[in-house]
């Protein structure tokens, strides 16, 4: 499996989704009449969405609302219930939700069953007959009601202490497993969450999911008139490797979930979507050698910037490579001959344009990019970029730097204006600076540039920038081997850093000022990122608990 970049992978779990969820609501007809070789199990649902329980949403919407001191909303929905008996005769300790099965026939049809957990069926009988809505058993079925409601009935099947309902009586003649089965893992994690059992699903339906993104594709891979050869080329390639992709978690995934978190023990919301592997198929042994990779640049951590992102980006020999090469290629035009040497005796761009070469080559790009306060609102850029060959350009740099530093009009250049960790840091001093750049980075912005033995360093802001470029660089010496496996990128954002270019632009003032007032006290951090074990690819978004607050004063404010 290749290494994933922020790009393919939202492209990737997008295409997964959207296929499957056509294939297993759509369930066109099986290419042949020639009976099933695999035995199906019609009781096991293909798809489950559950609520951890009514007490852990409760929980949750005063955890929500204490964040801005707001008692009396919990109280209002506390009341609310009270006029129905608190709910008595459910047991709001535990999980409810709906189950999708497949309908048995030729041509399986979905079909949603609600259940929901039981405590006391004659208490529950007591709380519904109070607001006009009456619980009758089914004469000679066991365990069977009708639900007499104002404009229609609903029918009601008592199992494993649940309730499974259903508007057509039919749909509850199955022997329904334990919703516990299939909840109890989602509950551990999460409070909503929705899963797609793709094992459930019979492969034939699967393959079918495949037929029609293989035909899509087909009527979609044609060169457009405005593309180049190239940009076609490396659509086509894209595509199919998200095809391919595709067609293997059909066929070896074993699960899709989303899972949505309300945690006041880490003061977050965690939305998560996860593909489960098939234990012992090739995706897993992918998802394993994955598990094991990570960027340079995962020793980062997300709190100690206020924008964050580090990624390996794969580079295809025929696409990206080339694509990359000819841009390197047309780039020795516009530099002076002079600057290249000769073959026996190189100069300062011959060695820079090796290493940039080699660095393509390599068939990957490792880099990270952050963003911190430096003065009054104003932000430094810091970057570095892992290279192939990186002492020729090293060495190209600092010739490049002392040569230009020799001229009598070095044009704001200076060299070798601080070392740090062997690094030897040089300066530009552009002119023209654009005004949206000056309002980021300060009304006078330098540019600092350096290079290891292994990777270039950058950093752009005002001058004061260089003692944050020279921590940067002390800090990677020493934590740069602390990367985290499974780690291939990450993207993190502290909002309350935003909010001044959000005023200066006067852009909703309103929200600002309500985001002013989430984030007085923190918790302003965003971070996506993925997590990768030998069974399980997951994407994860997380938001501290000043988006808590500011989710809770939209609503007290309406």
């Amino acid at each position: 499996m290749q290494t994933l970049s922020r790009t393919s992978l939202f492209q990737r779990v997008t295409l997964t989704l959207s296929f499957l969820a056509i294939s297993t609501l759509a369930l066109a007809q099986p290419k042949s009449d020639e009976p099933r070789k695999d035995k199906i199990d019609w009781n096991q649902p293909i798809a489950v969405a559950s609520i951890a329980s009514i007490d852990r949403v409760l929980d949750d919407v005063d955890y929500m609302f204490s964040t801005i001191d707001k008692p009396e909303y919990p109280a209002m929905i506390k009341g609310f219930l009270a006029q129905y008996r608190n709910l008595e005769g459910i047991d709001k300790t535990r999980p409810l939700g709906a189950f999708v099965f497949l309908k048995e026939g030729i041509s399986p049809q979905p079909e949603v069953v609600g259940f929901i957990p039981i405590k006391d069926l004659d208490a529950l009988k007591t709380t519904l007959e109070e607001v006009g809505i009456f619980l009758n058993p089914v004469p000679d079925q066991e365990n069977r009601y009708t639900v007499a409601l104002p404009q229609f009935s609903l029918h009601l099947k008592m199992a494993h202490d649940y309730a499974f309902v259903q508007i057509k009586s039919e749909a509850l003649d199955r022997d329904f497993y334990n919703p516990d089965e299939f909840t109890k893992p989602l509950a551990e994690k999460y409070d909503i969450a929705a899963s797609l059992l793709l094992k459930n699903v019979p492969e034939p339906m699967r393959m079918m999911a495949v037929d029609l993104a293989s035909a899509r594709i087909d009527d979609q891979l044609q060169k457009k008139e405005s593309e180049t050869d190239l940009q076609f080329e490396s659509r086509k390639a894209t595509t199919m490797m998200i095809f391919k992709q595709f067609q293997t978690i059909a066929k070896e995934g074993a699960a899709l979930t989303f899972g949505y978190e309300l945690s006041r023990e880490k003061k977050q919301i965690l939305l998560h979507f996860g593909i489960d592997a098939k234990p012992g198929t090739d995706l897993t042994k992918q998802l394993e050698a994955l598990s094991q990779k990570a960027s340079q640049y995962s020793y980062l951590n997300a709190t100690d910037s206020d924008v964050l992102g580090y990624t390996i980006v794969p580079l295809h020999k025929d696409i990206e490579q080339k694509m990359l090469l000819d841009v390197i290629e047309q780039s020795k035009s516009n530099v002076p001959p002079v600057f290249f040497g000769s073959e026996a005796n190189p100069g300062p761009a011959a060695k820079v344009f090796k290493s940039a070469e080699s660095t393509v080559k390599s068939g990957k790009l490792d880099a990270h990019i952050k963003l911190v306060q430096n003065g009054d609102e104003k932000l430094a850029l810091i970057g570095a970029l892992k290279l192939q060959e990186a002492a020729s350009f090293r060495e190209g740099l600092q010739e490049f730097f002392d040569l230009i530093s020799q001229a009598e009009d070095t044009k704001g250049i200076k060299a070798n204006v601080a070392e740090v960790e062997g690094v030897v840091i040089h300066q530009i001093s552009p002119d023209n600076v654009k005004n949206n750049a000056r309002d980021i980075f300060g009304e006078n912005p330098v540019i600092f540039l350096g290079c290891s033995d292994t990777e270039c360093w950058v950093a752009m802001g005002e001058p004061s920038s260089l003692e944050l470029l020279s921590a940067s660089i002390s800090a990677a010496a020493k934590q740069g081997k602390q990367t985290k496996p499974g780690s291939p990128f990450l993207f993190s954002l502290k909002f309350a850093s935003i909010l001044p270019l959000a005023s200066q632009k006067n852009k909703d003032p309103e929200f600002v000022e309500s985001a002013k007032v989430a984030f007085a006290t923190g918790g302003d951090l965003v971070t996506f990122s993925p997590k990768i074990t030998a069974s399980q690819f997951s994407l994860n978004l997380e938001l501290g608990e000043g988006f808590i607050r500011l989710f809770s004063l939209a609503i007290a404010n309406r």
